[in-house]
Formats: structure tokens, sequence, C-alpha cells
């Protein structure tokens, strides 16, 4: 081994990060309602996937399954006729600090389903966290009725999160090639965000991460933290700057992608 990498961090083994995402729940009530906007507001991942799926779901029917629902933050977007199945892998109560009542848990790579047995699949920021992605997308066909729709999201400028159970970033070549082996024909892969939403999203995590230090010492988690405050004006600037220019066209970089398929 060299001494420039020698007297670098080894990432393998990493601990745990001290700061983690957000965890959304559906729209409730006045407050939360409105605590889930400003969350939307600040968290730009969350908030473009929100707008992209507020626009697709209200007019999804049959039935619908959620792979790697979570608390299942979007299932209040789906219109009142649909059969809602969530299904999650059992370990996610153990890595992830989510789970819902309701959700069929499963260990394995084999869903939990029939054959065609689902009108719609929801998966909302799940594959980066699939250590076998080419048997995910083979179940997500399988389950599929021909003629069924898919969407999913996945997250590109997102940083290394929930590790060490956070395994990819896949380019839209990366997520076509992924689907196209695994049967589909027709798929659509959107970016969410732009080089100026990115770069808004990179100085607003830097400013969150100055608030929530990695442990160390007092004096210096203090430091980092009175810096952090000073730099919430900056924050809530570089946020508005995001949320007004998102749907700017011709972008070079993307805060994650947006795939719609359908089975043939």
């Amino acid at each position: 081994m060299s001494r420039v990498l020698a007297k670098r961090k080894n990432l393998i083994g990493s601990k745990a990060e001290h700061f983690k995402p957000p965890v959304y729940a559906a729209e409730g009530g006045g407050f939360s309602r409105a605590k889930q906007r400003l969350l939307r507001f600040l968290d730009l991942q969350a908030g473009t996937i929100w707008n992209d799926l507020s626009n697709e779901l209200p007019n999804v029917t049959g039935t619908v399954v959620d792979v790697g629902c979570g608390v299942q933050p979007y299932r209040s977007l789906f219109g009142p006729n649909v059969k809602y199945v969530a299904i999650d892998y059992a370990e996610t109560k153990e890595h992830f600090p989510v789970s819902a009542p309701d959700t069929i848990y499963y260990s394995g790579e084999q869903w939990p389903l029939e054959n065609d047995f689902a009108d719609f699949i929801l998966s909302t920021e799940t594959l980066e966290h699939v250590a076998s992605p080419e048997a995910f997308a083979k179940e997500l066909y399988r389950c599929l009725k021909p003629g069924g729709r898919a969407i999913l999201t996945v997250p590109y400028a997102a940083r290394w999160h929930f590790v060490p159970y956070d395994y990819w970033r896949p380019t839209p070549s990366g997520l076509a090639n992924l689907f196209k082996g695994a049967g589909f024909e027709t798929i659509g892969v959107y970016g969410r965000g732009n080089q100026l939403t990115v770069a808004c999203y990179k100085g607003m995590g830097f400013v969150f991460s100055l608030l929530s230090p990695q442990p160390s010492n007092l004096p210096f988690e203090w430091t980092c933290r009175l810096v952090g405050a000073l730099g919430l004006p900056a924050m809530l600037g570089l946020a508005t700057v995001a949320n007004l220019t998102k749907e700017w066209q011709g972008a070079v970089d993307f805060l994650g992608f947006t795939v719609t398929l359908q089975k043939p």
C-alpha cells in the first residue's frame, strides 16, 4: 500500500454515521401537514420525489404494491379505490428506524407475492439498499401483471447514508441496462433537479453536518454547532433558490432519478 493511501481511513467497516436522513410519514392533520411540507422544502431529495409521485399516484387503479415501503409516506397519494399492499425486508426494522403495522415483512430475495399479482408497483429510495439489484428487478417483473406499470425513485447526488446498508448509485444507463435485463422494454428514466439543485443540496448538507457533528471532543463539537447556526440563513437561502429552480432543464447533474416501467 502506498503512503498516500496509508494516511487515509479505510471506509470498509466504518461505523454508522451520527446523522441519519429524516423519516417521512404520510400527511395527517394541520400541524403534521405543515411539518412534512417544511421537511420537503429543506430536504430536496424528498421534495422532488413528492412532486413526481403526487402527479402520478392519484391516477393509479387496481392492486398496488409498495416495495420497501418503510412508514408508507406515499400511501395517502393513492386514490380510495386501490388495493394497497405494503412489503418490506424483515431486516428493515433492525437496520433502519422505520416500520408500519400493516406491512408484510419477508426475508430473502423472493417477494411474498404470486406471479402477475400487481397492477402497479411503487418503490422509493430502496434500490440503493438492495445488495442484489438484478434479483430485485426480476422480482419486480415477475410480480407485475402483463401491461402493469411501476415507478421507482433512486438517489444519485445523495450522500452515503444508513452506513453500511447503502450499496450503490445507478446512472440512467445502468438503470436501463438493469431493467432491460429483467425483461422490460418500456423504460423511462427522468432526472430530478439539476446542477444548481445539487450545488444547493451539497451546501445545505454541509450546514447540517456542522449542526450534527460526529462525536469527538466537546470544544470541537460546539464550535461546529456554532458555525452551523451562523450558516442557517445561508441554508434557507440555498433551499429557496433550489426550490425555485429545480425544474430547470438541460441538467448534467441530478439529485436522483424517477424510473417508469411497463411490463409487456
